[in-house]
């Protein structure tokens, strides 16, 4: 394949506009190569070291502090550090760069819980003091103040919900920046206020910044006072913020700068060339020559600078464009009905003396420049060629070939004629339906026919590719022969096999078409032998699938007393075969005699018995023979009465018990002994009805009167005489009663006292 190869420019630093407010200086090294980006496969390799390194870049034995634009970098970063741990110095952290502070070098730090970076490693994991009002202004010499960077440095407590001390690297070298960022941190005693800050180490320049989201006043503990600012390892130099050196103060969005202002030393260069993938080392200084024939793709070039704080080494790489072959090739495609046929065009720069080598992805092979080559079978084809040109480096061009037969009969069923809802289009149609069928064929040359044999005996020739349909006279199954030709006169042939399906066919009787409530139905079916599930659905909710012959029982009436019950049969491909017959459902006649009633001979004579409910229905039969909806009777009894509905179908039956009244029943024994059963001799309340006056008298055997009452609802005799017993016996009765119809009576009997 063709490979452009071009001088790449290396720029090993950026400017972090996205992570600080001011640009620091930069240290650039460019490799200058041959024009173009490749040299001719005979012809050396020269290439040429170009370093830029900054300027005013300033010893740390001095600074200069200055407000700056508030632009913080990231104030979470990818490494938490004393994880809700306070008044203590972290644990060692390594620099991924020299650092230079206060005129010393450094390579790991510490960080504490309260606000702080520092260079002194022996306080690692040992108390760092917060902030106080018994503190003075910096210069302080104690292991708090001395060989700090303080964020400021105050007593905060990062053991709240959502505190972060973490740390992060950002950038490419030689311009990286390590920023380490206290976020969300509750203040000690006034935990409700929250502090967020962030100190920015600069790589090569050695710059500090200090940023302040947010530091809040907590004047009530320790006098509130904070230091912002940098401080020497002695103790005995430090530059401060001003007016935030141990006093009281907030910051909402502040940033500060601490640039090294000593004297600057002088700086020297050596320069290393090697391999970028073997390592293996090419020369040193600023140029390099490789004799031909050059061979490598990629040269490092290594620039190591001294002096100053401390050492510094950054890279490029610069791409080796060889010159190469550069193989290539495009090709056309002339179809055939059976064979298709390509013709290669080599385009390899430069072709003079050039072998080159065909493989055609078939098993044949060529070593002509532009070769033609037929393809006996159609498919997918990995052509290569490898192209030679002696002593440049060989090269291969890969590509992939499609070759496809121009033209391939296919069918595209489509389904019933016109569908049935429900069905997917498959090879199947229900008889007396049209088999819609179209053509899938796919080809490169025009098509001019399209023939459909339907394999019943006809057929249909087509000029385009409109769908076609065709209705089978008998159930079976069928061979549909698709044929297809082209402008070439190529023709191709497909076949599908398609079923004729016979439809299925229900049907039922019922038992009854009039029915009444409650009472059921007797339904017999016949449903083909080809159906293959059946279903019935009475209308009330309720649904039989495959059952034959059933039975079925309605306790609702409907609007317009008629339930609409359907037999649905289905068969594969085609549509249901669906009949409903109507069920008329009726209520039963409602029947009401009323309560029971009594007759009294002489005063209600006779009493009139009717319907209270229904007097309106098809027939009314009592069971004295009657028709009528009423009667009138004159003597005590039950009677019934039949109603029947409209439809002659639904009959109610309710009875009346007529009791007698006006009468007095007299019992011939009593036992007054006390148990509760048959005490007196009594004979009202229930053994009498209709009593208007009565009056009775006991007498012995010896004729004395030794009870009287005329009492109604008296408690009657209760054996005694003056208070005593009566001896067990035979005592006479004489009662005299007149009932509401007025007619008196005298009863005379005996009566037998038992104990």
């Amino acid at each position: 394949m063709r490979r452009l190869l071009s001088i790449l420019t290396a720029t090993v630093c950026l400017i972090l506009v996205s992570l600080h407010s001011y640009a620091q200086p930069c240290a650039t090294l460019q490799i200058v190569g041959p024009p173009g980006g490749t040299i001719p496969c005979d012809s050396a390799l020269n290439l040429t070291a170009v370093v830029t390194f900054p300027t005013g870049i300033n010893n740390t034995t001095t600074y200069l502090g200055d407000t700056i634009p508030f632009n913080p970098a990231p104030f979470v970063g990818p490494n938490p550090i004393l994880v809700a741990i306070d008044d203590i110095w972290s644990g060692v952290v390594p620099l991924p760069f020299p650092f230079c502070y206060f005129g010393n070098t450094y390579n790991n730090m510490i960080v504490s819980s309260n606000g702080q970076i520092g260079f002194d490693l022996s306080q690692a994991g040992l108390f760092n003091s917060w902030a106080s009002a018994g503190f003075g202004p910096a210069p302080v010499n104690n292991n708090t103040f001395n060989n700090t960077i303080m964020s400021p440095h105050h007593d905060i407590l990062p053991t709240n919900v959502g505190a972060l001390v973490t740390w992060g690297v950002f950038g490419v070298a030689p311009c990286r920046t390590m920023v380490v960022s206290w976020t969300n941190i509750s203040m000690f005693s006034c935990t409700t206020s929250i502090d967020t800050q962030q100190i920015v180490l600069y790589e090569l320049t050695n710059i500090i910044d200090i940023n302040i989201k947010r530091k809040p006043l907590c004047a009530g503990w320790n006098g509130g006072v904070a230091h912002e600012g940098i401080q020497n390892a002695t103790g005995t130099v430090a530059y401060m913020v001003p007016g935030r050196n141990g006093t009281q103060w907030s910051a909402v969005n502040s940033a500060y700068r601490f640039t090294p202002n000593g004297p600057s030393s002088p700086i020297a260069y050596t320069f290393t060339w090697t391999n970028a993938q073997t390592g293996a080392i090419l020369g040193n200084g600023t140029t390099l020559t490789l004799p031909p024939p050059v061979t490598i793709d990629s040269v490092l070039c290594t620039v190591n600078v001294t002096g100053g704080c401390a050492p510094y080494s950054f890279t490029s790489v610069y791409q080796v464009g060889v010159g190469k072959v550069n193989a290539s090739f495009t090709y056309k495609k002339n179809y055939g009905c059976d064979e298709d046929t390509v013709t290669f065009t080599n385009i390899t720069n430069p072709q003079t003396g050039t072998t080159y080598t065909w493989f055609f992805g078939d098993l044949n092979t060529s070593t002509a420049s532009n070769p033609t080559h037929i393809y006996a079978n159609q498919g997918t084809y990995t052509v290569t060629l490898i192209a030679d040109h002696p002593p440049c480096i060989k090269d291969t061009d890969i590509q992939v070939i499609v070759i496809s037969h121009p033209i391939n009969a296919a069918i595209a069923v489509l389904g019933p004629n016109p569908p049935v809802p429900g069905v997917v289009p498959k090879d199947s149609v229900c008889l007396g339906q049209g088999f819609l069928a179209t053509t899938g064929s796919s080809v490169i040359a025009a098509l001019v026919e399209y023939i459909y044999d339907w394999g019943d005996g006809s057929s249909d020739t087509m000029t385009t590719q409109a769908p076609v349909s065709h209705t089978y006279a008998n159930p079976g199954t069928y061979t549909v022969t698709h044929i297809i030709t082209d402008t070439l006169g190529c023709k191709d042939t497909a076949t599908q096999v398609v079923y004729v399906i016979v439809p299925s066919f229900v049907d039922f009787t019922a038992s009854d078409d009039t029915i009444c409530v409650g009472d059921p139905v007797f339904f017999t079916d016949t449903i083909s032998a080809n159906t293959n599930f059946f279903s019935w659905n009475f209308d009330d909710g309720k649904i039989l699938n495959n059952v034959h012959n059933p039975s079925h029982t309605w306790d609702q009436i409907p609007p317009g007393n008629i339930y609409n019950v359907t037999l649905t049969g289905k068969t594969p491909r085609c549509p249901d075969a669906v009949i409903t017959k109507a069920i008329q459902i009726d209520d039963y006649p409602i029947v009401n005699l009323g309560p029971d009633t009594s007759i009294c001979p002489g005063v209600t004579g006779s009493i009139l018995l009717a319907n209270m409910s229904n007097p309106f229905a098809l027939s009314n039969v009592w069971n004295t023979g009657e028709t009528f909806t009423s009667i009138t009777v004159t003597q005590p009894g039950r009677y019934w009465l039949t109603v029947t509905s409209m439809n002659g179908e639904c009959k109610s039956t309710d009875s009346i018990w007529v009791k007698r009244d006006c009468y007095l029943n007299i019992p011939n024994s009593f036992s007054p002994n006390g148990d509760g059963l048959n005490d007196y001799f009594l004979p009202r309340e229930l053994l009498a009805s209709g009593l208007k006056t009565f009056t009775m008298d006991i007498y012995n055997r010896w004729g004395e009167n030794i009870f009287t009452t005329n009492a109604v609802d008296g408690r009657g005799w209760d054996g005694k005489y003056n208070g005593i017993d009566q001896p067990l016996g035979v005592f006479v009765y004489i009662i005299n009663a007149e009932f509401m119809n007025n007619v008196k009576k005298e009863f005379k009997g005996n009566v037998t006292l038992l104990r």
